[in-house]
């Protein structure tokens, strides 16, 4: 008898298993067929009193912001703020006039001589786009022994961007990193 209840049993699975499990047809027809629903198509119209109210954009909001309190080296404890300092010193208070920007898998030279930027000790920096004054703070970091400049525009509509500081000589070449999808992008700056 329980041998007899099992077998029942797993036939009562099996045939309940076939039914829930559709057929390759049914999905290819559902697939096929187009959704004709009138509501789909409809545009609404605002009554007599009634006001739109346009969705909000939030972009800025999350955006992050450095305090002055925490730009340059600040966060940066002994040793690692005076190496930080000295990997940065050949930037400071300097006039910087950006030379070109390079794309990945583009070998044009882009916005020459239409940017400069001067790099304060303390974090703040200064400069002009276009004739345009521009301003904002910087964070100085190593990461595997390479310096990174975190720059973050006064401006909440412009983006922040890092990158990979190479000094040269009189000239300098930043690399964009990943953190904020900058890494298809390489700057040369010289001396003004």
């Amino acid at each position: 008898m329980i041998k007899f209840t099992k077998w029942l049993l797993a036939l009562c699975l099996f045939t309940s298993f076939f039914q829930c499990k559709p057929s390759g047809n049914e999905a290819e027809n559902t697939d096929a067929t187009a959704r004709n629903d009138s509501f789909q198509f409809k545009k609404y119209v605002p009554e007599d009193g009634e006001k739109l109210i346009e969705p909000e954009n939030n972009v800025d909001a999350f955006r992050p912001q450095l305090p002055l309190d925490q730009a340059a080296f600040k966060l940066a404890k002994g040793e690692d703020a005076k190496r930080l300092e000295n990997e940065f010193e050949f930037m400071f208070d300097k006039n910087w006039k950006v030379k070109g920007r390079v794309f990945v898998k583009d070998d044009k030279v882009h916005r020459k001589d239409q940017e400069e930027y001067t790099f304060d000790r303390d974090g703040k920096y200064n400069g002009i786009i276009d004739g345009k004054e521009v301003s904002g703070t910087w964070m100085g970091r190593m990461e595997e022994n390479a310096p990174i400049i975190t720059v973050f525009p006064s401006d909440l509509k412009e983006k922040v961007t890092e990158w990979f500081v190479k000094n040269t000589g009189k000239t300098m070449v930043w690399s964009g990193t990943t953190s904020y999808k900058d890494n298809g992008i390489m700057i040369q700056f010289a001396l003004k």
